[in-house]
């Protein structure tokens, strides 16, 4: 059973939070929108508020407007385990990006580790535990790299959401709902709370008031066996790093040997 969990820790944690099901299918800013209080969604149906939207359409604006960035990422999820009790699992990243096509990426955590490397022609995994790789050809812009990622080799990642060129638009596709929620205090910066659901999942978007970059995004998976929860916090962000084009393009270290995708991000796991 052990090894069961770990094999859906793997492929749960690295869920995109709120565009899952579309990628399976398919600086100080201005002051936010004034709200009196804190909005709920009525009884007599679902509520698309503008100014909760104005807050993430300009955190999609400020991530298309930077050509490359550095962030940090903590994830966290709870599944149901074998018994029915649900169980906390967690994910460490550091992202690098390079619009309009590449990225590179170090995940850790309670699943195995995990590198992933996109330079617009290729894109690779590695786990460097086993030495165990996959390559294969890719198409030329992350946007079209999330979907072909999950469909043809299984891989979601969790920080997704900030690769998009245009996020706004594919975080409220098909929303039902959308309210600003208040602030928080997330490591000393103010960030705006919105909640943002669609058929497929219950969110949260926490964006941060100075630079209108993403501080936090949780959820439930509405309709995953199960109504798996999810975190993914950005952190530490830099905006003007120093990229080789080296980190975007993976190197096989002496020893490595490559295996099916789909094995090496889960369904060949024991």
């Amino acid at each position: 059973m052990q090894a069961n969990i770990r094999r859906a820790a793997l492929m749960l944690a690295l869920l995109s939070p709120l565009t899952v099901s579309i990628a399976i299918g398919q600086d100080k800013a201005p002051a936010p929108a004034p709200v009196s209080s804190p909005a709920r969604p009525s009884a007599s149906g679902p509520v698309l508020e503008p100014g909760a939207l104005d807050l993430v359409k300009k955190m999609g604006a400020k991530l298309a407007a930077t050509p490359a960035f550095l962030v940090r990422t903590r994830s966290s999820l709870e599944a149901p385990g074998g018994t029915g009790q649900f169980l906390t699992f967690f994910t460490e990243s550091v992202v690098a990006v390079e619009r309009p096509n590449k990225l590179s990426a170090e995940i850790r955590g309670d699943a195995p580790p995990f590198d992933f490397y996109f330079n617009g022609k290729q894109m690779t995994a590695y786990e460097p535990t086993r030495k165990l790789y996959a390559t294969a050809d890719a198409p030329p812009t992350l946007d079209e790299l999330v979907p072909f990622a999950a469909k043809t080799a299984g891989i979601l990642l969790p920080f997704a959401d900030v690769l998009y060129r245009d996020s706004y638009a594919v975080l409220t596709q098909d929303a039902t709902s959308a309210f600003y929620a208040g602030f928080s205090v997330m490591r000393g910066a103010r960030c705006e709370h919105v909640a943002l659901a669609t058929p497929e999942i219950e969110g949260q978007i926490w964006i941060d008031a100075k630079t209108d970059l993403p501080c936090l995004i949780a959820g439930t998976l509405r309709k995953v066996r199960g109504a798996p929860r999810f975190t993914v916090e950005f952190y530490d962000w830099k905006l003007k790093p120093e990229l080789p084009d080296k980190l975007f393009t993976f190197t096989k270290p002496e020893g490595a040997k490559p295996i099916d995708f789909r094995a090496l991000t889960g369904a060949g796991w024991k």
